[in-house]
């Protein structure tokens, strides 16, 4: 038998109740008015084999109850390994159905009239068909002493505090969970005799070495539970209309064509080279629906980083609670999902109802992720991080024995970019997720007095003893300064921010104030660690992952582990590929002046003609990948040589800066191969190119395809450098790249790394994609290869 978990367990009786009655018993309020004590709970015993130890009952906690106190016994449980969970035919709760599920929405409130302009009465219900709580009743618990339910919540904010009763003396908690808590003694599995696990109450929080020693089991715990609860938070910002909404769309998400007649189309006029007055799309939704969806993905509760591990956990069967209404997790995702595939109208309409966000009036606006001052606002901050979760959530219950990259990539970026009350979390939070799992040797106990420092070069290191190099990718750094107006949109007044007055006004403030530089975009790193150390507290630029199906490390042999020498220095196998020397700026309004960045040394070309040229260089102006990763451009996108893209752009989508036409602006003399960006586009004649910038016109009417190869084009290119080096080669790197840093292929990693030189040895400057060399194309017998020593 493994080695039990300490487990602290609210029981059936955590509140009194009245027979099998759904309703809340009257004593709802549980003294919200009382003073907060802060004191120290009563601990588990002391570690003892599971044989050795029987399940029992420890000392008595109450809930504060008004003057009708219920008893709430407190259990220390004897919980196996994850993977010796007891095999049962049947048991209460098998089908991990949540009866509130089968509580209705009324989805004609979504709609004026309140008509639900798309239900169709012979419609099947997609309410889920579960056991009910009465014809469990003769069924056994998966355990001995039952089953427990573990709750994912957010800490913050931290108070005001409420009181409960813990071994019969106050114990402080933060509001959202004590909500939380007055939510859970309404639902019928709780009120079935489900036990709870809740972190701030089954922890000592105080104690480091408990906390510690507790964190290594939270991926035991979680995957133990028989469910996965998900507290949003109370009611607020109408969060039940939200959900009513999310409803609603998780049951179109099922039709053939959902939204396909939803919405009413308006007259276009296409009078192209002169003027085109683009269509607009009315929704017959609510405008209060939109802002309710913002607010509920808005949520303090999304942007948590332990949720990761918590919701990995979890099924599609998780409910997700937000005040009294719930949905299952597989509806929300459902319903982010066809958000997300609708984005242009759908997605769009949410993000417009933020009165701090101003969206010009165009069809279609990409690359608004790129945008550091507006990235909360972005979906990539919204409903794609419930999408990426379910990925993550997936390959948790994968029976693969390890995970690819890109596995291992979506739950690492999520992490960068959440919130955190202790930094060391970032790295004890995420050991329980599969993908981390699969990739990484290291057996140290969390530690919370370790210095930050020290954890991030240990947890790299983990990694490389691992084999994997291409953890180094993820080494970032931050843009420079740009040259930008005095006010942006976050220092407007409130009432100016409307979508259709704000960027008016800012372009009058902007064009009558004189330029100075915004800050760098992205942190720089303040802490003492060498070059090839990840951190997590320091954010980088905001790029695009490139998640192509790259194999660039595939012709230097077998991949092997790495570890760091004593002086902090990591020498690892490679191959010094190339020289850099030359370099475009990393966006339009870069501060510094010597981008685009041409050195005087000579340019080779290993493509072959201008056509070859051109081949690769819009393969790598995109990673030679799409949007989701994992596959290689397809030729379709070649479509991005088109010259219009590079004059003025695509009719009726906005860029934010990061065009195509806007970085020929100021990019067009880059030398790539011997070729001058221009003349890649454009044609070597120079005279025809210039007046056909001068007079040019935009692209009318791409299809879906081109709409998805332009938006990646511009994604993929925000905040990196194309680059052309000595030898004749293209590539896209990260925008701290220099003339003169080298190319370089270590064995183990995935890509090629940008390193500089340093005290006889190198820097790290970041990952980079350099065309032809991405796939095994070089290859090198072992003694070929040289020691690359990183500081």
């Amino acid at each position: 038998m493994s080695p039990i978990t300490d487990f602290f367990a609210f029981t059936n009786n955590m509140w009194p109740f009245s027979g099998r009655s759904t309703e809340p018993a009257a004593d709802d309020t549980m003294a919200r008015d009382q003073p907060t004590q802060q004191m120290e709970m009563g601990q588990p015993k002391a570690l003892q084999p599971m044989d050795s130890l029987q399940p029992h009952t420890d000392t008595q906690v109450s809930m504060r109850g008004g003057d009708r106190g219920g008893d709430c016994p407190v259990e220390h449980i004897c919980l196996p390994s994850a993977t010796k969970l007891p095999q049962k035919e049947r048991y209460k709760g098998e089908e991990y159905s949540w009866p509130e599920f089968l509580v209705p929405h009324d989805t004609g409130k979504l709609f004026p009239g309140g008509q639900d302009a798309c239900l169709d009465e012979q419609q099947p219900s997609d309410r889920i068909d579960c056991q009910s709580v009465e014809r469990e009743a003769a069924l056994p618990w998966r355990y001995e002493w039952g089953d427990f339910i573990a709750l994912s919540y957010a800490w913050r904010p931290a108070a005001p505090h409420q009181d409960i009763l813990v071994n019969g003396s106050r114990v402080a908690v933060t509001r959202n969970l004590y909500d939380a808590l007055v939510q859970l003694r309404r639902c019928q599995r709780i009120r079935q005799g489900f036990k709870l696990w809740i972190d701030a109450i089954c922890i000592n929080q105080d104690d480091l070495i408990e906390r510690g020693r507790q964190v290594t089991r939270m991926r035991d715990i979680y995957r133990s539970a028989w469910q996965v609860v998900i507290w949003a938070g109370p009611e607020a910002d109408e969060s039940s209309v939200a959900l009513t909404a999310l409803h609603w769309l998780a049951r179109e998400s099922k039709n053939e064509n959902p939204l396909a007649s939803f919405y009413r189309e308006g007259k276009m006029i296409d009078a192209s080279p002169f003027f085109m007055v683009w269509p607009s799309y009315e929704s017959p939704i609510e405008k209060r629906v939109y802002r309710a969806l913002f607010d509920f993905f808005s949520r303090a509760y999304w942007q948590r980083m332990w949720i990761i591990q918590e919701v990995a956990a979890g099924r599609s069967e998780t409910p997700v609670l937000c005040g009294d209404k719930c949905i299952s997790w597989g509806d929300l995702i459902r319903a982010s999902q066809l958000i997300s595939r609708d984005e242009a109208r759908f997605g769009r309409d949410i993000l417009n109802t933020n009165l701090a966000y101003t969206i010009p009036p165009w069809s279609f606006d990409f690359a608004k992720d790129r945008q550091p001052e507006q990235r909360q606002f972005s979906s990539e901050r919204m409903w794609k991080i419930e999408m990426t979760m379910m990925e993550i959530q997936r390959n948790q219950h994968s029976t693969d024995p390890t995970s690819s990259w890109n596995e291992l990539t979506q739950a690492l970026t999520l992490v960068r970019e959440a919130s955190v009350t202790e930094e060391r979390d970032r790295v004890y939070g995420i050991l329980g997720i599969k993908a981390v799992a699969d990739n990484l040797v290291w057996s140290n106990e969390p530690d919370y007095e370790i210095s930050v420092d020290e954890l991030w070069k240990s947890f790299t290191a983990g990694f490389l003893a691992a084999g994997n190099t291409s953890i180094l990718r993820l080494v970032s750094r931050y843009a420079g300064p740009r040259n930008i107006g005095q006010k942006t949109v976050n220092d407007l007044h409130p009432r100016l921010k409307l979508p259709w007055l704000g960027p008016l006004v800012l372009w009058v403030m902007n064009s009558t104030t004189s330029a100075g530089n915004s800050p760098e975009v992205g942190t720089p790193c303040v802490h003492n660690i060498p070059s090839w150390t990840v951190c997590w507290s320091c954010a980088p630029a905001p790029a695009a992952p490139l998640t192509g199906p790259y194999h660039a490390d595939a012709g230097l042999g077998q991949s092997i582990p790495v570890l760091p020498a004593a002086n902090s220095s990591l020498t690892i196998k490679g191959v010094v590929l190339d020289t850099i020397v030359s370099l475009s700026s990393s966006n339009e309004k870069e501060a510094d002046a010597r981008y685009p960045w041409n050195s005087s040394s000579y340019q080779g070309n290993i493509y072959g003609d201008l056509d070859a040229v051109r081949q690769a260089f819009w393969k790598t102006i995109i990673g030679d990948t799409t949007s989701r990763g994992g596959i290689k451009a397809p030729e379709d996108y070649a479509w991005l040589l088109h010259p219009r893209l590079w004059q003025k752009g695509v009719a009726g989508i906005y860029t934010y800066g990061f065009g195509l036409h806007i970085f020929m602006a100021r990019n067009r003399d880059l030398r790539l191969c011997g070729y001058t960006l221009e003349e890649i586009i454009f044609g070597q004649n120079k005279w025809i190119s210039r007046v056909r910038l001068a007079i040019g016109d935009s692209f009318y009417d791409p299809s879906e395809t081109q709409r998805e190869a332009f938006s990646w084009a511009i994604n993929a290119m925000g905040w990196r450098r194309l680059f052309g080096t000595k030898n004749g080669r293209i590539g896209l790197g990260t925008c701290a790249a220099m003339i003169n840093d080298k190319i370089v292929l270590l064995r183990g990693c995935n890509t090629p790394l940008i390193l500089r030189e340093f005290n006889g040895g190198w820097r790290l400057i970041g990952e980079c994609y350099a065309h032809g060399v991405m796939y095994g194309e070089v290859t090198a017998k072992k003694d070929e290869l040289v020691d690359i020593t990183i500081y």
